[in-house]
């Protein structure tokens, strides 16, 4: 009986996993299908970037290192950015300022430590996602369509140029190991998980601003609704509503 129970735990802690990531897969993609990204191409890319974060292509030698860029961690989410700025969503002067204020904030959370690699304290690892959220939230409060994009070109870019490259020196001085292939990967390994995290940020910037949204616009119509008088209206052929004049004697006084 007791192995029945256990059995059902993991069912249901399998189950509510899966639950938890096809939220959080479908959350992403209507993230990207704002920006101007198909389903297809949104999956894509979603998929790519969580799966291909480790695999990482060589560029040039320097040393005894070898100094690449990882698929996932880096080149996708780099094109997306490049599409993004390419196609004029969002204005390149609010993208840059967006970008050096992560950069600043990866750069003094990381450290460069020999035979481990680029690192950070992982509480201030969230630090650069919640930088490119609110920074969006403040540039575009209302509108969707340019906050997310914002949110990720500032994150993604953001925290590559500030983690990676800004320490790039300081790894390629330390002893390359001598077993193996000695790869720096830009984007990779400790830096990847920094990177997918301004995903996240986006998806809660574009909930923040639906539900803003939404609720302004429910307040709104309330606001309208009470104050309208009775009679207001458009007429047929009147292209603006107009309120009807109307008397009211309050205590003697005509208003």
């Amino acid at each position: 009986m007791a192995e029945g129970s256990d059995y059902l735990w993991v069912a249901v802690a399998l189950g509510s996993v899966l639950l938890l990531l096809y939220l959080y897969v479908g959350s992403i993609e209507k993230v990207l299908v704002s920006m101007g990204f198909t389903h297809g191409e949104a999956s894509t890319i979603l998929f790519g970037t969580l799966f291909l974060g480790w695999i990482s292509i060589p560029l040039f030698p320097y040393g005894d290192w070898w100094v690449g860029i990882s698929l996932g961690g880096a080149l996708i989410p780099l094109l997306i950015c490049v599409n993004i700025l390419w196609k004029r969503r969002i204005d390149l002067a609010e993208s840059f300022i967006g970008i050096t204020i992560v950069s600043f904030i990866a750069y003094n959370i990381t450290r460069a430590e020999e035979g481990v690699g680029i690192v950070a304290e992982v509480p201030m690892a969230f630090a650069p996602a919640l930088a490119a959220g609110l920074y969006s939230l403040s540039v575009f409060w209302m509108d969707v369509r340019k906050a997310a994009p914002l949110a990720y070109v500032s994150g993604i870019i953001g925290t590559l140029v500030g983690a990676d490259v800004f320490h790039l020196g300081e790894v390629l001085a330390f002893q390359a190991p001598s077993d193996g292939f000695a790869m720096l990967s830009i984007g990779g390994a400790n830096i990847f998980d920094m990177v997918y995290l301004t995903g996240i940020a986006a998806v809660i910037v574009a909930l923040i601003l639906t539900w803003a949204r939404h609720q302004q616009k429910k307040r709104g119509y309330q606001y309208l609704s009470d104050e309208l008088p009775t009679g207001y209206g458009l007429t047929s052929g009147q292209e603006s509503a107009t309120p009807k004049p109307s008397i009211v004697v309050n205590r003697g006084r005509i208003e």
